[in-house]
């Protein structure tokens, strides 16, 4: 019965994804099976199964991936953008944070739930949060699955169609350079996953940055690496997308009721304020807006950096920005909420 449930879990994602490619819609091997597989178990009332270890394999794919757009110039290039960016970031933050403590006076919802929930980004990191806080752990993943949600679907096309066409004749695509790699470097990707794998309780999100950043790393002090197929990262992202799909429930989301709208609108919210300084953090550094768009997007680190590498931003500096965004508020949100406990519980 469990393979039954996986084989039409899988045929179903790759039937989004196919779908989704056909129509030109953006990120389609992500976003499509996302899609099918959440109306498969709310409309079809299906139950789904995915692989275990699958989504390991695919985030360190996709890690490999976004690391082989690493440049000898990419480090250098994101200097000048560390001061700009991390106040930009740092700002929609205490706005999201204020926010989430103005609804939690507006509704039944409590101060560490929805202070924790309103966080943008950091999904994992603020469940075990919320646990230690004693916040409603089921309303957290509720209230950031709906944040991730409107990410992967509005700010993808938004890049696509509002900004894609305006900004090619100034940047170029970038894609994963075809090279003559030698087939030992294969060892390198092995140990990457390896290392995330290993460091998964120590380094938040570590099967994507660690093989993003060491093989970043490796590429721009000069390592040539061995291609792998591009069937393999569009595998990656089909896997992805049925996770993702597999662990949402729109069922859980209807049940949340009225309260799910406030952080429905305080998702789109931040998304257009991320839009709207994203203008001022590409007047200020002379990044190309694409890059900027998704950068400061709250949330998707992978999937932002792989609509920037179709759009035509960077998507190494989007990848690396948003690792940036990412650490922040893994490690210093935690401590503030630890700080003010006695407040949040009060």
């Amino acid at each position: 019965m469990k393979s039954r449930s996986m084989y039409l879990t899988y045929s179903i994602a790759w039937l989004g994804g196919w779908l989704f490619s056909l129509l030109h819609v953006p990120i389609p091997w992500i976003l499509g099976p996302v899609t099918t597989i959440i109306f498969m178990k709310f409309f079809g009332k299906a139950e789904s199964k995915v692989l275990p270890g699958a989504r390991d394999l695919a985030f360190t794919l996709l890690g490999i991936q976004i690391g082989l757009t690493f440049s000898s110039h990419t480090f250098t290039y994101i200097v000048p953008y560390l001061v700009p960016y991390t106040i930009l970031s740092l700002f929609m933050i205490v706005v999201s944070l204020m926010i989430g403590l103005y609804i939690s006076k507006m509704t039944s919802v409590d101060k560490t739930t929805s202070l924790v929930g309103s966080s943008p980004g950091g999904l994992s990191a603020m469940i075990a949060v919320s646990e230690s806080l004693n916040g409603n752990s089921a309303l957290v993943t509720i209230f950031h699955t709906l944040r991730l949600l409107s990410v992967l679907f509005i700010l993808p096309f938004f890049v696509t169609h509002m900004l894609s066409e305006s900004s090619s004749a100034a940047v170029e695509p970038h894609a994963l350079t075809v090279n003559d790699g030698s087939i030992w470097t294969i060892l390198i990707y092995l140990f990457a996953f390896a290392l995330g794998w290993k460091w998964q309780h120590r380094i938040p999100a570590s099967l994507v940055i660690v093989p993003m950043l060491l093989i970043g790393f490796l590429q721009t002090v000069g390592l040539t690496f061995f291609q792998l197929p591009d069937f393999l990262f569009v595998l990656a992202q089909l896997l992805i997308g049925t996770f993702l799909g597999h662990t949402i429930s729109l069922g859980d989301i209807i049940k949340a009721g009225k309260t799910c709208l406030y952080f429905l609108t305080l998702a789109i919210f931040m998304i257009v304020l991320g839009i709207g300084l994203s203008f001022l953090l590409a007047a200020w550094t002379g990044m190309d807006i694409i890059t900027a768009v998704l950068s400061l997007a709250p949330g998707g680190l992978v999937e932002m950096a792989i609509t920037a590498e179709q759009t035509g931003g960077q998507p190494a500096i989007v990848s690396s920005l948003q690792t940036i965004r990412l650490l922040t508020i893994i490690l210093v949100l935690p401590l503030i909420f630890q700080k003010y406990k006695t407040y949040l519980n009060g």
